[in-house]
């Protein structure tokens, strides 16, 4: 007799959103505003992705609780190449293991906050508790194959941001996708849409595009985001849904692909 199989939720994720943390993100995106705004605008997962830090990852997971929002922890590693990532995580716990190498191999640096902005850690309410007075904004000493095998080691999921950018792009920065690390999945920023990238860098091939906000604004979160269709909301099952979608045509309908209203 057949196995009934019932369809698994379809969850929408803006997988790039930044906190005050950052110093380029407004003094609005503090926790409790981040969710609320999350909710409102219906996303059911959004990942925290400050610039070579997760020191408010805690504070925003811990503004979701009693909501329906999933948050995934993470970052938005800088390689030595100028490249960034989107390093994300399950837990707590493995972002500040990939916290504790990414602050090792950054550049022992003031920030000055009258150029780039003011680098506040925050509590869950968006109290303040402290700056960061070390520069993020600026390339750590760790190869894009170096943060790809950390992640993989802290079972995390990475892949390398708005890679069609002239600035910290892997395309803008290269020229070119390398042969390692293999990315099943890149971001695209909302300057351009999957079939024109396709077009423009023929050798994405069937890679996965998506498209998340990279919010800096509260009026930005969500305002590009993935639908995709999860058992659970953990990386090991984006991983899995990854790996299912990387054997059929990338951005099957009814499976993962992007949805930008910018």
């Amino acid at each position: 007799m057949p196995v009934t199989r019932f369809p698994m939720p379809i969850y929408q994720a803006d997988l790039h959103i930044h906190t005050v943390l950052s110093p380029c993100a407004e003094v609005e995106m503090i926790p409790p505003l981040i969710v609320a705004k999350a909710l409102e605008v219906g996303l059911d997962i959004i990942g925290i992705t400050d610039h070579n830090s997760a020191e408010n990852v805690e504070s925003v997971t811990r503004a979701a609780e009693g909501t329906a929002l999933r948050v995934l922890p993470g970052m938005e590693c800088e390689s030595v190449e100028g490249i960034h990532i989107v390093c994300l995580f399950d837990t707590i716990e493995e972002t500040m293991a990939m916290q504790e190498t990414i602050s090792k191999a950054l550049p022992n640096l003031p920030n000055r906050p009258e150029t780039f902005g003011p680098q506040f850690v925050v509590d869950a309410e968006g109290e303040f508790v402290r700056y960061n007075e070390r520069l993020l904004l600026a390339p750590c000493s760790l190869t894009v194959d170096d943060i790809a095998d950390r992640v993989e080691e802290l079972h995390g999921l990475c892949y390398p941001a708005h890679v069609d950018r002239p600035s910290y792009g892997i395309y803008g920065v290269l020229g070119f996708l390398p042969p390692t690390p293999i990315f099943p999945i890149l971001e695209l920023s909302h300057h351009t849409s999957p079939d024109k990238a396709r077009i423009d860098y023929p050798d994405i091939g069937n890679r996965i595009l998506i498209q998340s906000s990279d919010a800096h604004r509260l009026d930005e979160v969500g305002s590009a985001r993935c639908l995709l269709e999860l058992e659970h909301r953990r990386i090991a099952s984006i991983k899995s849904l990854i790996e299912n979608q990387s054997c059929r045509e990338a951005n099957a309908p009814g499976n993962l692909h992007f949805q930008g209203n910018r």
